[in-house]
């Protein structure tokens, strides 16, 4: 059972009034939405104790992106040496949250602003990106799909697939390893998006920023759990569009789009697994309609018959 911690009642020179939880998703910090004594609200954030090395990281991460205009939350408290981060409070909608509140008609001009974030920080040149994280090579690329082998394979469809998978899998991160190079949020997703009361996009969990494909944030954020249940395949493209039109994308970004939204969803299915054998069970819910995705694009790249079969296994049966 986890210890229960309680939120301190001052953070640097902040005084806290009053505090309630954040659901965290699967991330291992612990957030709370607090009011200030002196008024307003903030986000408090308590890192495990075994990440305090990560402190500096991702408050120097913060200060990267603020510097270049990115819509990132201030620091208001916090240091190298603490496990306890204050931050300024983007609001409690996220970007689910305000499609879902959108009429569809209206939905794609309001989920094309969330690709702004994305335009900008592709103004920035990747040389001047400080190495915090590895870049998306290609061993980097291969790790991320290790899960959906490792937890999707599991022997499903009656046969030991890996001998087929993992040479098809190796050839796809070797692909999207070639791609264009920008700076990646890596975890760009509705969830990770918020929106505030005058609809000024914000933007948070970005500790793993990293040079990477230029579509991989594109495709994070078109193929998020949730993408299609709101928004349709042309509208998806629409935004695309706009995307590529914001950063000046070179030819062929449409083929990458779909190799990168390959890999990522490949890699999404892989979490969603391990979390459902976690005892996550929640996470099962995005797994049929994530793998009917991947099967689409899997089928256009000659995936190997095994490969079908275990997304397809997954449609049908929502995993582990």
């Amino acid at each position: 059972m986890d210890t229960i911690i309680h939120p301190p009642r001052l953070v640097g020179l902040h005084k806290i009034s009053d505090w309630e939880p954040i659901a965290g998703d699967a991330s291992g910090r612990r957030y709370w939405r607090v009011v200030l004594a002196q008024g307003g609200t903030a986000v408090l954030c308590r890192y495990p104790d075994s990440w305090r090395s990560l402190v500096k990281r991702d408050l120097e991460v913060l200060i990267w992106l603020r510097d270049r205009g990115l819509p990132v939350p201030k620091i208001l408290a916090g240091d190298a040496l603490s496990v306890w981060v204050l931050l300024e409070d983007l609001g409690p909608v996220d970007g689910e949250q305000a499609l879902m509140a959108t009429p569809p008609a209206s939905r794609v001009e309001r989920a094309a602003a969330f690709v702004d974030p994305l335009i900008r920080l592709a103004a920035v040149p990747v040389e001047h990106l400080p190495a915090w994280n590895p870049c998306f090579d290609q061993a980097f690329l291969r790790w991320e799909l290790a899960g959906f082998e490792m937890w999707c394979h599991r022997g499903k469809a009656g046969r030991d697939t890996r001998g087929a998978l993992g040479p098809w899998l190796d050839e796809l991160a070797t692909v999207v390893a070639r791609h264009p190079r920008m700076v990646c949020f890596r975890d760009f997703h509705l969830n990770n998006i918020l929106v505030n009361t005058d609809g000024r996009v914000g933007i948070i969990d970005v500790q793993d920023l990293r040079r990477g494909p230029d579509t991989y944030d594109l495709a994070s954020l078109l193929s998020d759990r949730a993408m299609p249940n709101l928004l349709t395949l042309d509208e998806r493209h629409a935004i695309a569009g706009r995307w590529a039109e914001g950063v000046g994308a070179t030819s062929g970004w449409e083929r990458r789009l779909e190799e990168t939204t390959l890999q990522r969803t490949l890699k999404v299915l892989g979490t969603f697994e391990f979390l459902s054998a976690k005892g996550l069970s929640s996470y099962r819910r995005w797994i049929p309609k994530t793998a009917s995705a991947a099967t689409e694009i899997a089928r256009k790249f000659d995936a190997p018959s095994e490969a079908i079969a275990i997304l397809l296994d997954l449609e049908a049966t929502g995993g582990f």
